[in-house]
């Protein structure tokens, strides 16, 4: 055997706050940052998702945006841990993080909680309430998020 090569060296480059995607484009890229949205193949629209997501109940597009801004609330705290001191990010995530509390308590005292916390927000509003509330909605293997 002669002498080892190496295959190759990584070289990643410090990722720059460039703007990013609203909640609607970021979860249909995979990414809030349009810089980092890099497809292995072209891609052609799925008009047929664009049209089921037209068709959707009141209900189920409550919550894709609850989804929406969950996928932008997870990509701003990786993009956080590398970068603490952007002050533009930390301000977006405080205000993602209002906005999916807001939409969480309306969709629980709509329909049903989505979390333990979520019940809390159901007995503030109606504190003789007995109702434990968990069980009201659909669980996602029995068709709640298709």
């Amino acid at each position: 055997m002669g002498k080892r090569q190496h295959l190759a060296i990584a070289s990643v480059p410090i990722q720059e706050w460039n703007g990013i995607y609203d909640a609607e484009h970021a979860l249909r890229n995979g990414t809030i940052f349009g810089e980092l949205n890099r497809p292995f193949y072209v891609t052609v629209t799925n008009d047929e998702t664009l049209t089921s997501e037209r068709n959707l109940n009141p209900e189920q597009e409550m919550l894709l945006q609850i989804q929406r801004v969950g996928f932008v609330l997870d990509d701003l705290r990786l993009y956080l841990d590398t970068h603490p001191e952007d002050k533009q990010a930390l301000q977006l995530l405080k205000e993602m993080l209002g906005q999916k509390r807001r939409l969480m308590r309306e969709f629980a005292l709509r329909y049903y909680p989505l979390a333990e916390e979520c019940m809390e927000v159901i007995y503030k509003e109606n504190p003789e309430s007995e109702c434990y509330c968990w069980a009201e909605g659909k669980i996602p293997w029995e068709g709640a998020c298709s």
